[in-house]
């Protein structure tokens, strides 16, 4: 979301003038996986994309969810990616090969995905699969790119993905005007969140499996290169 000034610099600020569990909460799940899946901007800042984070995580890759659970002005607690920084998250990042964040950008489109981040062939693939779901996709968009190297969602070891969702499409993917609950209780939700859902965890499965493919190829290689020869010398 396009806030002009965070009222936080970065998150350890925001911790020592905040209370957790009142003002705030992180849930996160570590689960050695491949990709890592972030909310950065949670709860109610960005109302919706704690609920598409965690679905789009599944059971089998990381996931992290920032959630303001201030119902006035949630978007003080907002703090830019470029700065966002969680020692849990961190970590989950530096051992993932990539990473997809989830934002809201309020009503700077319509219904229109903005895409954005480094790892290239992956947004390429994003933007496939999301419009064969049936969504507007901008792969250049002309705010929040995602393309700084500062960026968390590019810190996993290929990069990531950012994906920039308007109000209106996030508003569609609910049933009635509540997209977080903070109790925990489930939100209902329609086929259209479903769809973008499959289409995310679609391209992550993809991306595992290229990953994996790669590597057994490298091990390949490795493995039938004579010792004391590099592969490049063998050309």
């Amino acid at each position: 979301m396009g806030a002009a000034r965070d009222v936080f610099p970065d998150v350890p600020t925001l911790k020592s003038r905040l209370k957790e569990k009142r003002d705030y909460r992180m849930r996160f799940r570590d689960r050695s996986a491949s990709a890592t899946i972030v909310s950065p901007h949670g709860g109610y800042i960005e109302e919706g994309t704690s609920a598409l984070a965690r679905a789009c995580a599944g059971p089998d890759f990381n996931f992290f969810d920032f959630q303001g659970l201030r119902l006035n002005d949630p978007h003080e607690l907002h703090v830019t990616s470029t700065r966002f920084r969680d020692p849990d998250l961190m970590r989950m990042l530096a051992a993932s090969e990539v990473a997809v964040s989830i934002h809201g950008m309020g009503d700077e489109d319509d219904m229109t995905i903005w895409l954005g981040g480094l790892n290239k062939e992956m947004k390429e693939s994003m933007l496939n699969a999301l419009r064969e779901g049936g969504f507007l996709v901008n792969p250049d968009s002309p705010r929040h790119r995602g393309e700084s190297k500062l960026n968390f969602v590019n810190m996993a070891k290929q990069k990531g993905v950012q994906i920039e969702l308007p109000n209106n499409l996030l508003k569609s993917m609910f049933v009635g005007p509540r997209r977080f609950a903070p109790n925990g209780r489930c939100i209902k939700t329609t086929p259209v969140f479903d769809k973008f859902v499959k289409a995310v965890r679609q391209v992550v499965h993809a991306e595992k499996r290229r990953m994996k493919k790669l590597a057994q190829a490298s091990g390949h290689s490795n493995a039938s290169t004579p010792t004391g020869t590099t592969a490049e010398s063998m050309k």
